[in-house]
């Protein structure tokens, strides 16, 4: 396993980093990973007590909320906590294994908004034939997440890719390959970018659009708008999701595609390598408030399940779900 510091000119170009960024950056991720904490927190607790969450679609919702809980736990109080000291705090040992949980929960988003989404559109698409997705395609679904998590975050560990210090040279990160690189690190990284980033967000995009046609013409009763509603919500994650990882992946390309064309590393814009991070880390308190402003039942688990009391609905509403 690599030190963080190690081969300091290939690999760490941005080390002097401005100090005042780094604390900014740091404060930032506490209190984002803190907000992210609270509302992943809160949603976990209440799919454990709520009688509202009953579809089986609900379990996505988990898989996707135990993806985001995990971001914020490894996330914030290692790479919050080195940004405003301003240096790598917990040792090279801690630094793979941070980089590694990182990647791991990174993936795990990804793949599970993606079949999130294609849930959704299964779902619709099945409807009309009047059948129903066995509980098991949801397993497997969750698996694939798990999964897919572990082949793309294990190889750095054995020289297939690298994990290293990142652009403001105080957390372990996947570093993308140099000029220099082997055959194994930009053989791990062209797949990776493809199955974990461009299929999926074209994936995304594509299902998205066929289950809402699907939709519009099938769906008609109570329970079925109830199923449009949280598609929605889930759609409109998805979206508010990816544009926050808009400057991640534009300080993937800054840091990448210089390095292929021209054969050098150009140094990060303060300012990019300031929002990435905190973009990122505000992303995972995305899902629970699509899922507040769009789904009325997972609206109703959040806000009024701990006590049994549902007074933020319409009495009408309150009593069908009481009967639930």
């Amino acid at each position: 396993m690599q030190n963080l510091f190690e081969d300091l000119q290939d690999e760490c170009p941005w080390y002097y980093f401005d100090g005042s960024y780094k604390l900014l950056l740091g404060s930032c991720l506490f209190v984002f990973g803190v907000f992210g904490v609270l509302l992943n927190g809160w949603l976990f607790a209440t799919f454990i007590h709520s009688h509202l969450l009953i579809f089986r679609s609900h379990i996505l919702v988990l898989n996707l909320c135990t993806a985001s809980l995990g971001r914020n736990l490894v996330g914030f109080p290692f790479a919050g906590s080195s940004a405003i000291a301003k240096r790598w705090l917990f040792g090279p040992a801690c630094c793979q294994l941070f980089a590694f949980l990182n990647q791991f929960f990174g993936v795990f988003q990804m793949t599970a908004l993606f079949v999130a989404v294609l849930e959704r559109y299964l779902l619709a698409r099945f409807y009309r034939r009047e059948r129903s997705l066995y509980l098991r395609l949801y397993w497997t679904l969750v698996s694939l997440c798990w999964v897919n998590s572990v082949i793309f975050a294990t190889p750095p560990l054995f020289g297939y890719g690298k994990y290293s210090c990142d652009s403001t040279g105080t957390v372990c990160t996947f570093l993308w390959p140099s000029t220099a690189s082997g055959a194994k690190h930009i053989g791990f990284s062209i797949p990776y970018i493809l199955i974990c980033g461009v299929i999926p967000v074209v994936a995304i995009f594509y299902y998205m659009g066929k289950a809402v046609r699907l939709e519009r013409i099938f769906y008609k009763g109570e329970q079925q708008r109830e199923q449009t509603r949280l598609t929605q919500s889930i759609h409109a994650l998805c979206v508010s999701t990816l544009a926050l990882w808009i400057p991640a992946g534009i300080l993937v390309g800054w840091q990448w595609l210089p390095l292929l064309i021209y054969g050098y590393r150009p140094h990060v814009p303060p300012a990019l390598a300031l929002i990435a991070p905190i973009a990122s880390e505000a992303a995972t308190s995305i899902p629970v408030l699509c899922y507040i402003a769009s789904d009325e039942r997972l609206r109703a688990a959040l806000l009024g399940r701990m006590r049994r009391h549902y007074a933020l609905l319409q009495p009408e509403r309150a009593k069908r779900y009481n009967r639930s």
